[in-house]
C-alpha cells in the first residue's frame, strides 16, 4: 500500500471538525438568545409598568451579548463595570424605562433566571427518578 493515496468521498461531506464545531456554538447561541429573551420579557413584564414584547427582550439580549461580551474582551477589569453600564443604556433604551426600571429589570432578570433554572432542575430530577425503568439494561 505504499504510495497510495486515500481521499474522502466527496459525495459524503464530513460534519466533523470546525464545521461541527460552528454548527453547535449557532444552534446553542440561538437557544441561549431565545432562553435569555424569556428571562429578559418576563422581568420586563413584571418591573416596567407597560406591556414589553419579546422582540425588545431579544434585542437586549442579542445586542447586550456582543456589546458586553466586547467590552469584556477587549477592556479586562475596567470592561465589566462598563459591560454593566452598557446593559442598563440597552435595557433603559428598548424597555423605555429610566434608570431604577433598568436596576430593577436587571435584578429581577437574575431571580426570574435562578427560578427557571430550580423548576427546570426540579422537573429534571422527577422525571429521572418517576419514568420507569427498561428491564433488561
Amino acid at each position: 500500500m505504499q504510495g497510495k493515496t486515500f481521499l474522502a468521498n466527496l459525495a459524503l461531506p464530513s460534519i466533523g471538525g470546525l464545521s461541527a464545531t460552528l454548527i453547535t456554538f449557532l444552534i446553542l447561541f440561538i437557544v441561549y438568545l431565545l432562553v435569555i429573551g424569556f428571562v429578559l420579557w418576563l422581568a420586563g413584564e413584571i418591573v416596567v409598568g407597560r406591556r414589553v414584547t419579546f422582540g425588545e427582550a431579544l434585542g437586549i439580549a442579542s445586542v447586550g451579548t456582543f456589546l458586553v461580551g466586547a467590552s469584556i474582551a477587549f477592556l479586562g477589569t475596567i470592561g465589566i463595570l462598563l459591560g454593566l453600564l452598557i446593559f442598563l443604556l440597552i435595557v433603559k433604551h428598548y424597555f423605555k424605562t429610566g434608570w431604577l426600571g433598568a436596576i430593577g429589570t436587571s435584578i429581577m432578570a437574575v431571580v426570574v433566571g435562578v427560578v427557571i433554572i430550580f423548576i427546570l432542575g426540579a422537573v429534571a430530577l422527577g422525571a429521572f427518578f418517576a419514568l420507569p425503568t427498561i428491564p433488561g439494561l
